[in-house]
């Protein structure tokens, strides 16, 4: 396997290709000091293999930090230092990445006004920042130095001199935010003298040995943002400057970018950066890291076989399954990340990481041992096998309880199992065969085709019953005889030539995409505007379902009443002024709660617990985490 070979960075040997990606945690503590969850994240991924580990995104001052971590002081200097030594005794190497966030700075947050090359208006900015001085340019280039110095204090192998992502360095890479008309600004050698000034004084204070290299934006969805042809001279530039390695992404997010998405989403192909990465790769001689959406050994390995990247930097990947590097190499199954994109989500509102599949990350503080053995061993009945009961049941049994799960259908999943249909829902297959592989490696008794009942589970004796039954589709008054959008997945010989989707959130938007590629013309509509549809949803989910969806169908209706009446056929449908006829109905209006035999339960057995979408209604992340810490409670 190529991913398994060593790669010199400088003159440093780092032993596989693959790498963590620098990803926002918000783990750190309020001063931005290292904090004993930050470590164990980490470290458990350097534990499961990876070669090399990027540091999120780490203040080198104070005045402008958010919320990430800092080395803006020596105070902070021990805290590191603790962290590097639990991930140098995998043999993992470990960069600093040092930034600073300029103009996306909010003054709500930081209370000072955001510092940026030039004081204007721009998508990436939500006020307009204040122009720095040239004495303030110096000055912020000896805090990027004197951070580099306290990171080699702390041992790390070297640092990653922040230039993308629209944060201060790239502000002034860009002729979009640099419209000065110093020597900071105006040609390209000026707006490269910011980075190129930091770059030689680390290398002034630390010298060659010490490990830096580049991150930038090879791609800026902004007016006169930065194109591939800019992105390969700053590419040659800082090459010839002096840096390690180069670090290559691009600046799509929060800007309306669907072909290179930064957060790519699950109806992606993936990955959609590697081609960008695999331009620069042709363009200079030092090694190249490539990021964005990389989640099987086939992906990572095809980018290393046709010479696109020197090292994968995984983010989400590794958030779902920190052993995927050792479970690539012994052909074991890994946990998928499906991005979804809550782990993005999260951060963005500056909440603690966690993930959609991986209940443990963001817990360790909570649960410390957490696979410790119940000392007072239950008997376990579980009612439904979706993500909720999975959970529930491979929890309670790593805690040491006998565990009974019933499933009323043929196989394992709930929802899920027909959320996997379409083929652009290709990582939520692999969660389900991930699934399997659990429940066949764990204690859980399964029982599939098993409905149920009040006698069967009193049979059982449960000391705890858990009802995990899912979701069913709200009734649709307009329509009695719609069809329920699961049985239109597993069923489309069920949808007739012409259909009418009512309800334009996730489910009937997928549908709507679904349905359209195998040949059914799709009406859609709903009672919300575009503005208001999935606005809980990911930027980059939300935006990308609305494009595939709005390219596929025959019609959108928004904000319309809608009415129905059966004909000989089908359905004659009014929406607003527009009229149309259709042979199928879709409920796709919603679900809510599948647990009418709870209140029965509660009259039978003492101990009664409620979870997942049975309890309410949500995404498999809620599903997921309310079944942990439900399951969790049964430690003692």
């Amino acid at each position: 396997m190529l991913f398994l070979n060593p790669v010199h960075i400088g003159s440093t040997v780092v032993k596989n290709r693959i790498a963590l990606a620098p990803m926002d945690t918000e783990m750190s503590g309020f001063n931005g000091e290292v904090t004993a969850e930050m470590i164990e994240y980490y470290e458990a991924r350097a534990r499961g293999g990876v070669g090399l580990i990027f540091t999120e995104f780490t203040a080198v001052n104070s005045q402008y930090r958010l919320t990430s971590p800092g080395i803006y002081s020596d105070k902070l200097i021990s805290g590191w230092e603790r962290l590097v030594d639990r991930v140098h005794s995998y043999d993992t190497k470990i960069i600093l990445q040092l930034a600073l966030h300029g103009g996306r700075a909010p003054k709500k947050v930081t209370g000072v006004t955001p510092i940026a090359p030039s004081a204007l208006k721009s998508p990436l900015f939500a006020d307009v920042p204040r122009e720095l001085t040239k004495e303030e340019i110096h000055f912020l280039v000896d805090e990027f130095i004197d951070a580099a110095v306290r990171a080699s204090k702390a041992g790390f192998d070297g640092v990653e001199i922040h230039g993308g992502h629209g944060y201060l360095i790239g502000q002034f890479l860009s002729p979009h935010t640099n419209r000065r008309s110093d020597e900071y600004g105006g040609s390209f050698e000026n707006r490269l003298r910011f980075a190129k000034e930091i770059l030689e004084g680390i290398r002034r204070n630390l010298g060659n040995d010490f490990v830096v290299g580049f991150k930038f934006s090879a791609y800026e969805k902004l007016e006169n943002g930065i194109d591939l042809s800019v992105a390969k001279r700053i590419a040659l530039s800082m090459e010839k400057a002096g840096v390690d390695y180069l670090h290559v992404s691009v600046l799509t997010f929060p800007l309306g970018e669907t072909k290179f998405p930064s957060v790519p989403p699950i109806y992606t192909e993936s990955p959609p950066l590697v081609d960008i990465a695999g331009e620069i790769k042709r363009t200079v001689n030092i090694p190249v890291v490539a990021v964005g959406g990389f989640g099987s050994v086939q992906e990572v390995e095809e980018a290393l076989r046709k010479n696109k990247a020197d090292i994968i930097a995984v983010g989400r990947s590794l958030i779902a399954d920190p052993d995927m590097v050792h479970k690539f190499s012994s052909k074991t199954p890994v946990r998928p990340c499906i991005r979804c994109n809550t782990c993005h989500t999260r951060i963005m509102e500056q909440k603690t990481l966690r993930c959609a599949v991986n209940q443990d990350v963001g817990h360790r503080s909570c649960f410390p041992q957490q696979v410790s053995r119940s000392s007072n061993r239950k008997k376990i009945v579980v009612v439904g096998a979706g993500p909720a009961g999975i959970i529930f049941s491979i929890t309670a049994g790593k805690l040491g309880h006998e565990v009974t799960l019933l499933e009323a259908r043929d196989r394992i999943g709930g929802k899920i199992v027909y959320g996997s249909i379409p083929a652009f829902k290709r990582p939520l297959r692999s969660l389900l065969s991930y699934y399997e592989y659990l429940l066949e490696s764990s204690s859980v008794d399964l029982r599939l085709n098993h409905k149920a009942s009040i006698s069967e589970l009193s049979e059982l004796s449960p000391d705890v019953v858990v009802v995990a039954t899912g979701g069913k589709v709200r009734p649709l008054s307009i329509c009695g005889s719609a069809v329920d959008p699961l049985v239109a997945l597993e069923n489309p010989l069920l949808v007739g030539d012409s259909v009418l989707i009512v309800g334009a959130g996730m489910v009937g938007c997928e549908l709507a995409w679904y349905l359209s590629d195998i040949g059914r013309k799709v009406y859609l509509t709903d009672i919300l505007s575009e503005e208001e549809l999935m606005q809980k949803e990911h930027y980059f989910n939300r935006l990308i379902l609305l494009e595939k969806v709005k390219e596929r169908v025959e019609g959108i209706y928004l904000k319309r009443k809608i009415s129905v009446k059966e004909n000989a056929g089908g359905y004659f449908v009014n929406v607003g002024e527009t009229s149309f006829e259709v042979q199928t109905v879709v409920n796709a209006t919603g679900f809510e709660p599948e647990n009418d035999f709870v209140s029965s339960l509660k009259e039978t057995f003492s101990n009664v617990m409620v979870v997942g979408d049975a309890k309410k209604v949500g995404t498999i992340y809620d599903a997921v985490q309310d079944a942990y810490m439900k399951a969790m409670t049964l430690r003692g």
